[in-house]
C-alpha cells in the first residue's frame, strides 16, 4: 500500500510540476507584453501585446533554415496509435529532410519573427521555451515570435519526450543522452534558426501575390443521400451528394530580395491543404518540400521556401469523385508541390510591390472548452466500458481520445472557471504581421475550418492575407459553427465549444483593422 501512495504522489507531483511549468511561460509572456507596452483588454478578456514603427525606416528581413530531422527509430505519427492516445510508431527511414525555417522583419525599432517547423502539431510546451530562448539571444520580444507546425503525418511525435526533458531540465536532472538526443536537438535547432534569420537582417524588397492551384485540394466533409454529413465517404460512393462546403485554392505567397541584388532568395507561401498524402513508415515533409524543389528550379539551389500551412481543418487531397489512384499516395504529394510551384511562377508578373510598414501585433483570446463528466471520464478510461455513445468505432475512438486530451489541458494549460458553471478556458495566442498597405499575415493555433478562413479573408483590410494556423499550442479542429450541428468526426475531435471559431474570427478581424493605418 506504502508503494502505491508513493507512485500516487509522484505521479501527482510531476502533473502539477508540468502544469507549474507551463502557468510560468504564459506568465512570463503576459509580463513581457506588460512591461513593454501595458495591458489593454477586448471584448473576450484578452492580453495584447503590440509594435509598430516610423514607414519611413528600411525594411529589412533574414531567412534562415536549420536541420531538424529525427533519427530513424524515432517515433513517427501512426493512426492506429493516435486514436488510442500513444505516442506513434517507430520510423523506418528518411525519405526528406526536416526543417526549422524562420523568417525575422525588422523595420526602424520593430522586430517580428515567423518561424515554422516540419513537425505534426505544435506544443504550448516548445512554442514556449523556444520563443523564450530566442527572444533573450535576439532581443525580439518574446509576444512578436509565433511558431506553427506543418502538420505533415509523416513528421515525428515528440510531446511525451518533450514533457519528460523539460521535466528532468527544471530539475537539473538531464543526462548525457538527453543532451545528445533529438528533443534537445529539436529546442535547440529552433532557437538557433530564429538566431541565424536574426543574424541575416538586411534591407529587401518584398512581394507579394496570390495564385491559385485547382484540382488538388478538396473539402473532406460531404453531404449524403441520408440527410448526414460524412468525414472521408470513400472514393465514388453513389451516396454522395455534394461537398459540405467550400474549398479555397488560392495560393498566398511572398517573396523576398534584397535591396541590392536582382534576385530572389526565399519565399512565404500559404495554402489550405491537409499534409497527410505521403503516408508510410518513412519520414518525410510532404508537399512542402516538393514545393521547396521546384521552387529551386526557378531561382537557384540557394533558395529558401518557407511553407506555412492555410485553414484546412476540413481540406485534404482526396478527389472522392474519381478513382483511387488520381489520389494515390506519394504520387500526389509531388503533384501538389509542383502545382503551388507553378502557381507562384505564372502569378510573379503580376505580383505587388508595396510601401513596407512592419506593425505587430499579439493578443490572447480564451475560449471555452466543452465539458464532460466523471462517467464520460471514466468510460473514456477504461475501453472495456459499455459505449456511452451509439456511433462508429472510429467516433467512438475519437470522442475516448477527445475526453482524455480535454483532462489532459484542464491540467496543464487551460484556465480554470471562477463561478460555478462556466466553463474552463483554452488561451489561444493570434499573431497579425503587417508588412505593407496590401499584405499581412495571420498565426491562429489549431486546424481551423476553411470557411473561418475564407471569412478572414473576405473582411480583412488587406489584399492578400497570409492565414496560417497550428501556431503557438495545441487545439484540434476549429470547426464552424454549423458543422457542429452535423457532426461527424472534426466536431467530434474538436475540444473547443461551439462558437469558438466564430471569435477568432472576430478577434482577427479587429487586430487587422488594428493594424491598418487606412
Amino acid at each position: 500500500m506504502a508503494t502505491e501512495i508513493k507512485k500516487l504522489l509522484g505521479g501527482l507531483q510531476t502533473r502539477i510540476e508540468a502544469r507549474q511549468r507551463v502557468l510560468n511561460l504564459i506568465l512570463t509572456s503576459v509580463i513581457t507584453m506588460i512591461l513593454t507596452i501595458g495591458l489593454t483588454s477586448c471584448n473576450e478578456s484578452s492580453s495584447q501585446g503590440s509594435s509598430s514603427n516610423d514607414a519611413g525606416d528600411p525594411f529589412e528581413a533574414g531567412v534562415a533554415v536549420v536541420d531538424i530531422t529525427p533519427p530513424v527509430g524515432f517515433t513517427k505519427y501512426g493512426y492506429a496509435n493516435y486514436q488510442s492516445g500513444q505516442e506513434g510508431i517507430t520510423s523506418t527511414g528518411i525519405k526528406s529532410p526536416f526543417y526549422a525555417k524562420a523568417i525575422v522583419f525588422k523595420q526602424g525599432d520593430t522586430k517580428g519573427a515567423i518561424l515554422v517547423c516540419d513537425l505534426i502539431r505544435m506544443m504550448r510546451d516548445l512554442s514556449s521555451v523556444v520563443r523564450e530562448r530566442a527572444s533573450e539571444k535576439t532581443g525580439i520580444p518574446f509576444q512578436n515570435i509565433t511558431i506553427s507546425a506543418t502538420h505533415t503525418h509523416t513528421g515525428p511525435t515528440y510531446r511525451f519526450k518533450l514533457q519528460d526533458y523539460l521535466n528532468r531540465e527544471a530539475e537539473g536532472k538531464l543526462t548525457d543522452d538527453d543532451k545528445s538526443g533529438y528533443i534537445a536537438k529539436l529546442i535547440n535547432g529552433m532557437v538557433e534558426a530564429l538566431v541565424a534569420a536574426d543574424n541575416q537582417l538586411q534591407e529587401v524588397e518584398l512581394l507579394s501575390g496570390i495564385g491559385t492551384a485547382e484540382g488538388v485540394s478538396f473539402n473532406r466533409r460531404y453531404l449524403m443521400t441520408d440527410g448526414r454529413v460524412r468525414f472521408g465517404p470513400g472514393y465514388l460512393n453513389p451516396r454522395i451528394v455534394r461537398p459540405a462546403g467550400p474549398n479555397d485554392p488560392n495560393v498566398h505567397f511572398l517573396l523576398l530580395k534584397p535591396a541590392d541584388s536582382e534576385n530572389f532568395t526565399a519565399s512565404l507561401t500559404v495554402f489550405a491543404n491537409h499534409l497527410d498524402t505521403y503516408g508510410g513508415t518513412d519520414f518525410h515533409a510532404d508537399y512542402p518540400y516538393f514545393l521547396d524543389q521546384n521552387l529551386k528550379n526557378v531561382f537557384g539551389e540557394q533558395f529558401i521556401s518557407v511553407f506555412g500551412t492555410g485553414t484546412c481543418g476540413n481540406i485534404n487531397h482526396v478527389d472522392v469523385t474519381r478513382p483511387a489512384e488520381f489520389s494515390q499516395r506519394k504520387m500526389i504529394t509531388e503533384k501538389i508541390g509542383k502545382t503551388l510551384a507553378e502557381a507562384i511562377k505564372e502569378t510573379l508578373p503580376a505580383a505587388h510591390q508595396g510601401k513596407p510598414g512592419l506593425k505587430v501585433l499579439s493578443r490572447t483570446v480564451y475560449l471555452p472548452l466543452q465539458d464532460f463528466t466523471k462517467e464520460e471520464l471514466e468510460w473514456a478510461n477504461n475501453e472495456k466500458l459499455k459505449p456511452l455513445y451509439t456511433e462508429r468505432v472510429f467516433l467512438e475512438g475519437s470522442r475516448r481520445l477527445k475526453i482524455l486530451s480535454l483532462d489532459t489541458i484542464r491540467q496543464r494549460e487551460a484556465v480554470q472557471p471562477s463561478v460555478s458553471g462556466e466553463p474552463w478556458l483554452f488561451p489561444a495566442e493570434i499573431h497579425t504581421f503587417r508588412l505593407d498597405e496590401r499584405t499581412a499575415i495571420v498565426t491562429i493555433p489549431g486546424e481551423i475550418f476553411v470557411e473561418l478562413g475564407l471569412k478572414i479573408k473576405e473582411h480583412s483590410p488587406f489584399e492578400n492575407t497570409l492565414i496560417i494556423e497550428l501556431a503557438n499550442s495545441n487545439m484540434y479542429y476549429v470547426p464552424d459553427y454549423n458543422a457542429y450541428t452535423q457532426g461527424d468526426y472534426e466536431p467530434t475531435q474538436s475540444r473547443l465549444a461551439p462558437g469558438s471559431g466564430e471569435k477568432i474570427v472576430e478577434e482577427a478581424l479587429n487586430m487587422l483593422n488594428q493594424i491598418n493605418p487606412d
